[in-house]
């Protein structure tokens, strides 16, 4: 009975086979024809006959047996192809959607190697599929670390199912980097859209959120770009994908002081109270546009523009204007000429009270180490991680990584002075916090993100005029 066949456009001709394949087995020494028709579910009366010349009583170690295949009508629709220079049966099996161990066993092939002009038979349920395959378009995707289709089309957001009629002969296997995957046209133009990214790679540990925060970018567009990071705990040298929109926007261009927001309000509002451009405020603080900023929000301000502002002030200012430029020197990022450096220290005297209301070496060490003085505080060289404890009681008035010199920071407000912390690995409280004398607030981390594990320490009067640590906190000397 000769079997229907499929006729293809290129490089294909038409072919007969009979109902039966045959599948090739090696007799071993000690094998009888009943042990080999009972191991393949045949009858030895079909072994027989589709082997006249063996002998049933003797066989023959090492000689190949016809085992018959039963072969329903429609499956043995087929389709040949002529082998061309460069093609391999991976590549013909790829082409025409079967796997590859298939194409080899419907051929009764021993081994993938082939020659040029050599007939091969596909299945015409592949011929259909290549059909299929050639009516849609598709990309494809470069594993990045070992992975199976299921994990790809859960991180690309595309049907398993779908992944693996693209990749018939991916199926169920371990995919190693490198591996090239066909994904759909629909998922192309996503991932295209999603390559316009910077890697940031990670100093220390953190999630996302953390990212979010210190890049200023939306945590929101973190995770889309980065679903597989989505929720976990990352190591120091993870890669996170950072929109490139975004990274430029973490070092922008114009130089800038910062302003903390007294009574909530938009940017629209604070620009207006400060006499710049709400466009600039924007460009300097792309995380805060349009939203409603609560007391205590950190504002990046142009520095020119704001310098221009101070300059004009007349020298009777009004008491809000002079109670905000006194709770501005909390903030020691700002580094001012050498005019503003000797009018700012004038005026530090001029508005140094007679009084401190704390006592002479009464405060406990905010952590055990080396105490080294730093400008207008102290450093406390000491080991990373080590708890950070307020030196007494208060109310957390800052708590974050805005000030890039000084990194995570916290400032605490004590009523009659003001204690500050910064180059914390991590800061444990949150503005608005109450904390009492010895709570953990922090944990020590690197100075700038370097080598030296310290903390870095100041005190200020309730004006915000900075005082000697060493002559307040007990055991520095």
């Amino acid at each position: 009975m000769k079997k229907r066949v499929f006729i293809l456009s290129i490089s294909l001709l038409f072919g007969t086979a009979f109902s039966q394949e045959c599948k090739y087995h090696k007799v071993k020494s000690g094998e009888t024809l009943e042990k080999i028709a009972r191991n393949y579910g045949v009858s030895v009366q079909e072994l027989i006959k589709a082997n006249k010349n063996i002998n049933p009583n003797k066989l023959k170690v090492g000689g190949n047996l016809c085992i018959p295949q039963r072969i329903s009508a429609k499956a043995q629709d087929y389709a040949i192809y002529k082998v061309k220079k460069g093609d391999t049966l991976q590549s013909i099996a790829e082409k025409f959607g079967v796997d590859v161990q298939e194409l080899k066993g419907f051929n009764n092939l021993k081994s993938e190697k082939i020659i040029e002009g050599q007939e091969i038979k596909i299945p015409a349920r592949g011929t259909a599929r290549r059909q299929k395959k050639e009516t849609q378009k598709y990309g494809s995707y470069v594993v990045q670390k070992g992975a199976r289709l299921e994990h790809i089309a859960k991180k690309l957001g595309v049907s398993q199912r779908e992944l693996e009629e693209l990749n018939p002969e991916l199926k169920g296997k371990w995919l190693t980097k490198g591996t090239v995957v066909k994904v759909p046209k629909q998922e192309q133009k996503k991932k295209k859209r999603e390559e316009s990214y910077t890697v940031y790679k990670i100093k220390k540990g953190g999630r996302l959120e953390h990212v979010a925060e210190r890049l200023g970018v939306p945590k929101e567009e973190l995770e889309r770009l980065n679903p597989e990071l989505k929720g976990k705990w990352l190591s120091a040298g993870t890669e996170v994908k950072v929109p490139i929109k975004a990274k430029k926007e973490e070092e922008p261009k114009v130089s800038y002081r910062t302003y903390v927001v007294q009574k909530s309000a938009k940017l629209e509002h604070v620009a207006k109270k400060l006499g710049v451009s709400q466009k600039e405020l924007e460009e300097l603080n792309p995380e805060l546009k349009g939203k409603w900023l609560a007391k205590g929000t950190v504002v990046k301000v142009p520095v020119k523009v704001e310098e221009k502002k101070q300059a004009v002030r007349p020298a009777e200012k009004p008491l809000e204007e002079r109670a905000e430029e006194k709770r501005q020197a909390i903030r020691p990022i700002e580094k001012p000429s050498e005019e503003r450096k000797q009018e700012s220290t004038s005026k530090a005297e001029a508005e140094t009270p007679q009084e401190v209301k704390i006592s002479r070496n009464s405060l406990p060490m905010p952590v055990d180490g080396k105490v080294s003085k730093n400008g207008r505080g102290i450093t406390i060289a000491t080991d990373c991680g080590k708890p950070v404890r307020a030196v007494d009681s208060g109310r957390v008035i800052y708590s974050g990584g805005d000030l890039k010199a000084y990194g995570n920071m916290v400032i605490v407000d004590h009523g009659d002075f003001i204690s500050i912390y910064a180059y914390n690995e991590k800061n444990l409280v949150k503005r608005g916090d109450s904390v009492s004398r010895g709570q953990q607030i922090a944990l020590v981390g690197r100075r700038n993100e370097g080598e030296e594990c310290m903390l870095y320490f100041e005190l200020r009067n309730k004006e915000g005029v900075p005082l000697d640590p060493t002559e307040y906190i007990r055991n520095t000397q």
